[in-house]
């Protein structure tokens, strides 16, 4: 069925109500422009290119008793400058969003397509890149959260996004994502990322390979003047491509992440020491094996990441700015990265139900 006969359909049944009480006809849209120039001919271990693009979401769902929530959109998005031949598409892609949404103060569960933004959990660069999260921005699948009430960013989710159908035209591919966080007094936390990427065969080609990544980590947040969060993590990747050989490989690494910030401004370095996170990149990269920023496949033992910048808030956190030069080095040289990110997120809930005694 096509979108704009399915979204009639939605709106439909939206409106009639269905014996629900208390029920509120959902209206919403998201924006994202995202403009990351990488100028990267001294690096050996990613290219230089520029991704600029933009994506609109329109979004129209139901809601009621106030924990229940189904939402239909349509994923929109324009690569700037894409030509297809002679003619130049109206839209790069358009895909539907589609998810059923429980949530309570310390329960949140989703299935269906859902954005990238319903997770909570802080995913390092090594597991899914920047750019990643951009293009690949909605998950297909299931979600689960438990968040503490009782001690400020504590939580705990897990989610599975299936990638890939098994056809002759593709490939089986499902990651499954988790990470959590406990909060201590004094601003210290423990916390875990993980990720597993099954990317199995077509039925043109049975190869089988699991990817895992797995960081925990320990950090401190404090407040002198500035805002600081400084942070230490392991990352263990055992990996097997069954068609290359049958033999794990389990290259490992650590990370030191320090952050500064006030009044918007934003100073972060990232600091890894450790081995090649990516040694299958030769055989399955270009197919989309790893998620995660290609630098980790470096082979010098050492990969900094230098952000300096502005990230913030307006709007009652309905506009997000942010714009920074990003500095690399992979043990081979420095490239540069000029990055401008704009996003508006809005939302209006409209009574169309009436609560019965």
């Amino acid at each position: 069925m096509h979108i704009r006969k399915l979204l009639p359909l939605v709106v439909a049944l939206c409106l009639s109500g269905g014996g629900l009480r208390a029920q509120k006809i959902l209206v919403g849209a998201d924006f994202a422009t995202r403009f990351d120039n990488r100028e990267y001919a001294n690096n050996d271990f990613n290219q230089s290119q520029t991704l600029f693009s933009a994506r609109l979401t329109p979004r129209v769902g139901v809601e009621w008793q106030e924990k229940n929530r189904l939402v239909f959109g349509v994923d929109m998005l324009q690569n700037f400058g894409q030509h297809n031949g002679a003619r130049e598409p109206f839209l790069s892609d358009v895909k539907p969003l589609m998810y059923y949404r429980f949530s309570t103060e310390n329960v949140r569960a989703a299935a269906g397509i859902f954005d990238r933004k319903e997770l909570m959990g802080d995913y390092s660069p090594a597991l899914v890149s920047d750019s990643v999260a951009f293009y690949h921005n909605r998950l297909s699948g299931f979600l689960g959260r438990y968040v503490s009430t009782q001690r400020e960013k504590t939580y705990v989710e897990m989610a599975i996004d299936w990638e890939g159908m098994y056809s002759e035209e593709s490939r089986e591919m499902f990651r499954i994502l988790s990470a959590g966080r406990y909060t201590l007094d004094g601003g210290f936390y423990f916390g875990y990322a993980f990720s597993m990427f099954h990317f199995a065969g077509s039925k043109l080609d049975e190869n089988v390979t699991d990817n895992l990544i797995v960081n925990p980590y320990a950090g401190w947040e404090f407040d002198a003047f500035f805002n600081f969060d400084v942070r230490a993590g392991l990352l263990f990747t055992p990996q097997r491509a069954r068609s290359v050989d049958h033999d794990w490989k389990k290259p490992c690494g650590g990370q030191i992440d320090l952050r500064i910030t006030r009044w918007g401004v934003k100073i972060e370095n990232n600091l890894y020491l450790g081995e090649n996170l990516q040694p299958l990149w030769q055989y399955y990269g270009p197919e989309g094996l790893y998620a995660g920023e290609r630098f980790y496949s470096t082979t010098e033992h050492i990969y900094n990441r230098t952000w300096i910048g502005y990230d913030r808030k307006f709007f009652n956190d309905t506009m997000h700015v942010e714009a920074g030069m990003v500095f690399h080095y992979d043990g081979t040289g420095t490239g540069t990265q000029q990055m401008v990110k704009l996003s508006v997120d809005i939302q209006k809930l409209f009574d169309i139900g009436r609560k019965r005694n």
